[in-house]
Parts: structure tokens; sequence; C-alpha cells
């Protein structure tokens, strides 16, 4: 089993292959592997969308994958973003608690969310999830009558992410324990 940790830039689409000719992360991260690597049938633990950087997961284990994509395995995901408006204790309740998400996806489940700083009109907030529905961030943000400017994935599990833009590593099977508590 290899699980990779890569920074994911914004702008690339996390999917094999794209009917438009985008680039995509298997794309940027096969460029830049060694031969024995780029071989390797790659598979996204989970999803960023094209305008979310940040930390992505890649295993070519089915069982790594299954587990770390399951609501049950407590795996979190926790992002940084800057959000329109100047939101305050009322609106990080409300997220703390759950909100009703538009097109059909039901209710979040409660996040862990703190203020790390307002600026003029905006506010930077991290918000940690147990989830992980289609563009849920965005989606609790809208909820709550503000907007993502920017967004990126900064820990997966108790793994951070250290790594530059495009950039990966190898993590060893102590980590993959350490940080998502898998045991294989």
């Amino acid at each position: 089993m290899i699980v990779l940790a890569f920074h994911k830039a914004k702008g690339l689409l996390t999917t094999h292959r794209d009917e438009h000719g985008r680039e995509t992360v298997y794309d940027r991260l096969r460029a830049q592997l060694p031969r024995e690597l780029s071989k390797v049938h790659w598979h996204a633990v989970g999803r960023l969308d094209k305008d979310t950087s940040g930390l992505l997961l890649f295993t070519d284990d089915g069982a790594f994958l299954h587990y770390a994509t399951q609501p049950t395995s407590g795996l979190t995901k926790t992002y940084r973003a800057l959000v329109k408006g100047l939101l305050g204790e009322p609106e990080l309740d409300r997220l703390r608690q759950g909100v009703a998400l538009t097109g059909g996806l039901g209710t979040s489940a409660p996040a862990d969310v703190r203020l790390i700083a307002h600026q003029i009109a905006t506010s930077w907030i991290e918000l940690t999830l147990r989830e992980g529905k289609n563009r849920e961030v965005r989606r609790m943000l809208l909820a709550i009558g503000s907007q993502v400017i920017r967004l990126e994935r900064v820990r997966v599990g108790s793994l951070a992410l250290e790594l530059p833009v495009d950039a990966y590593r190898v993590l060893s099977a102590a980590e993959i324990r350490q940080h998502f508590g898998y045991r294989g």
C-alpha cells in the first residue's frame, strides 16, 4: 500500500480525465513522479473542487480508499476559508450546529468552527468536518448568507499540509497509522 500527500493547486480538476482537455490532479502529479510511481494506478482519496487548493491524498489501495472516505472512520478534514462578511458567533454557531444545504443534500453535520481574523468586509475561518458532501463548505457558507472567496484544505486527520503547491511526498506506514488511525 502506498499513500501520497499532495498539495493541489487551485484550478486543477480532481478527475482522471476531463472531456474538455483541462488539466487534472493526475496530470500534474504524474508529471513529477519517478518512473516506478508514475505507473501506479492512483485514486484520489476524496475530492477537492477546481477552485479549492490544499491537501489531497492519493493511494493505490482500495481498502484504505474505502476507509478514508467513509463517515464511519471519523476521519476529519480541516479547511481554512476567506469568506464574505464579518462573521460573528451567531453565524459560527449555526455552522457548529449544522445547516440546510442547497441541492438536496440535506443538512450538514455539526462542524468545529473558529474565527481566525476579520479583515475589511471579510473573515478568515477554520472549519473541521467529519463528512464530505459535494462542495459542502461552500454550501454551508451560502446557508448562513456568506460566500467563500478562497478555500484551502489544511489537514486530513492529523496530517497537516506542509508541502509547497504541486509538491508531493510518500507517507510511511507509521504516518498512516498515526494521522488516519488506519491499521490495514
